[in-house]
């Protein structure tokens, strides 16, 4: 298992504190990441200077991420060019987001999705890379919760899964029955850890469908049972990766947490 790291979240902080890119991820490759997760936007906007630092670092693309609205757009063709891309940098998988309920007709806007995903694969085939969905933690998403995930899982042949630990809280759903359910389509895993309190002043509130919010927070130091996660995963020999996501931590604070979560999630992963 290789831990890799958000690009976004990086260049969050990068911007919040004016430390160099460069540096920044040195630092971060030091505590134990050797690789980055990033959208094909980010990469076709950085990928000269950001390629540079990467060979110099030896550092290698895990994945990318992209939306598609194939409800509102089925006939988009925005997913080949962000496979192009990720094909292009190296990437290991792509994981789309085809869109949210937006028509009014859930039961048509969930076949246009899952339609989109098939085509996406199908592409995704051609390009040899993999393509995964997650349990995308919007509350208009059709695959916000296990049942819904599950859905396309077993709707759309091919799929595999991006775990992220952190969003079957959207309807307080125990990260570790999701985990024995999905285990054996899992591909890569986002380690999102999830705090009843505000750790920073800057931290982004997230609303669960219960409307109690929760927030992002150091790998490791919130309620979701991380450590036993990468327990199971090692136990089924998985030869995947995880990666640190700390979307709506604090700008000023999310280099130093991400270089704590990565520290935190290598001593996990050298534990007998």
């Amino acid at each position: 298992m290789k831990i890799a790291a958000f690009y976004e979240n990086i260049c969050d902080g990068v911007q919040a504190t004016g430390q160099g890119m460069a540096d920044v991820l040195a630092e971060l490759h030091h505590c134990g990441m050797d690789l980055l997760y990033l959208t094909p936007d980010s990469w076709k906007r950085d990928r000269d200077s950001l390629s540079c630092i990467m060979e110099k670092l030896d550092l290698k693309i895990e994945g990318m991420h992209g939306f598609c609205d194939f409800p509102g757009n089925p006939d988009t063709q925005r997913y080949r060019e962000m496979i192009d891309l990720a094909a292009e940098a190296g990437a290991g998988n792509f994981l789309i987001i085809p869109g949210m309920y937006s028509t009014g007709n859930t039961k048509r806007d969930l076949e246009k999705m899952a339609d989109g995903v098939r085509r996406t694969i199908e592409y995704g085939n051609k390009r040899n890379l993999p393509i995964l969905m997650e349990d995308f933690d919007g509350i208009a998403s059709p695959y916000n919760s296990i049942a819904g995930l599950e859905y396309f899982l077993k709707t759309v042949d091919g799929l595999g899964c991006a775990f992220d630990t952190g969003n079957f809280a959207m309807f307080r759903e125990d990260e570790t029955e999701a985990f024995d359910l999905f285990a054996g389509k899992i591909r890569t895993v986002h380690l999102k850890d999830r705090s009843n309190e505000r750790r920073h002043e800057g931290d982004t509130p997230f609303l669960c469908s219960d409307g109690k919010p929760v927030y992002a927070c150091r790998i490791g130091s919130g309620y979701i049972r991380i450590a036993e996660i990468l327990r199971r995963l090692k136990n089924r020999n998985y030869d995947g990766n995880v990666i640190v996501e700390l979307y709506a931590v604090d700008p000023k604070h999310v280099l130093e947490d991400m270089k704590d979560s990565v520290l935190w999630v290598k001593e996990q992963l050298e534990k007998e």
